[in-house]
């Protein structure tokens, strides 16, 4: 997978981007045509079917590398089918109506739902063990500071902030491609301070009460706002510091305190970054094993 985005990264970028979806678009128009006019030829369309596959990956490809909104192209492409859908009513072209029918219930389904509502996506790091674990899949709630809206860069009306203790995915200020999934710990007005592996909000500690160690490290439950959960402190010396949170910021940290790199090393981050509330890990697929759903759950 590493190899296909290195070769897709030169060709990243808006031009090409633009190119390969019109391509798309020609090779359903050119199949829309040839149903009405009767020049339907079965082998070139399978052809163009396999050149349309390639261009799809490719599409997808340069998605992950720029890290850009997949919504705003499904909800393109919703358009575009519904175009179709309509134009064969108005002709009568029946076949055509059962096809892209078909097309647009599909297309805007997953629009909806993986573009605006629920995107999975895969955790990469250990800083938020033991809740969330490299290899486990969550689903992030893109609606749960405000609806976004399509085209628009992932700007949201009737934006709200995340709550305190909230698990929430964004893009940080040293990385504003990358995202990052970390908790809330404060924010705007509150002064934080860690010391001794544990945070102080306003001089008052977030309490943390051990339930097991090992060689590594301990597991405690801490509480954050009337929320309980789980991290995990390791046998090694830990930062310590002082920080006022700007109003309109939020401070947000890993659970695996010591193993996080965070608004401890980089700093506080907006409202206006953060793309959505990590709500459920729905599947697990750890490096050399098989996917599973024994962790699948709400995110506590």
């Amino acid at each position: 997978m590493d190899i296909f985005f290195t070769l897709v990264e030169p060709i990243s970028n808006v031009f090409v981007y633009i190119l390969l979806n019109l391509a798309i678009c020609a090779i359903s128009i050119h199949w829309y045509w040839a149903k009405v006019t009767g020049n339907f030829q079965e082998k070139l369309h399978r052809n163009l079917q396999r050149l349309a596959l390639i261009i799809s990956i490719l599409i997808i490809g340069i998605l992950f590398v720029r890290q850009w909104n997949i919504g705003d192209l499904l909800a393109f492409y919703s358009i575009f089918s519904v175009s179709i859908l309509i134009h064969s009513q108005i002709g009568g072209y029946q076949e055509i109506i059962k096809e892209s029918r078909g097309w647009f219930i599909n297309i805007f389904l997953v629009f909806l739902i993986r573009g605006y509502i629920y995107e999975p996506w895969q955790i990469p790091s250990s800083s938020m063990k033991p809740n969330l674990e490299v290899g486990d899949f969550v689903l992030v709630n893109r609606n749960a500071y405000g609806l976004e809206v399509p085209f628009s860069g992932r700007k949201k009306l009737f934006s709200k902030g995340p709550d305190v203790g909230e698990v929430v995915v964004f893009f940080p200020p040293h990385k504003p491609t990358v995202p990052f999934v970390k908790r809330v710990i404060a924010k705007g007005g509150d002064k934080v301070t860690y010391i001794n592996k544990k945070f102080y909000v306003n001089g008052v500690v977030l309490e943390q009460q051990l339930i097991d160690f090992d060689s590594s490290g301990a597991r405690l439950v801490s509480e954050t706002n009337n929320k309980d959960y789980v991290i995990r402190l390791m046998n090694r010396n830990s930062s310590t510091g002082s920080w006022e949170v700007p109003q309109g910021m939020y401070f947000v940290s890993g659970d695996n305190r010591d193993n996080s790199n965070d608004s401890r090393a980089w700093g506080v981050i907006s409202e206006e970054v953060i793309w959505g509330r990590a709500d459920y890990i729905w599947l697990s697929w750890e490096s050399g094993g098989w996917p599973n759903f024994k962790r699948a759950g709400n995110i506590n």
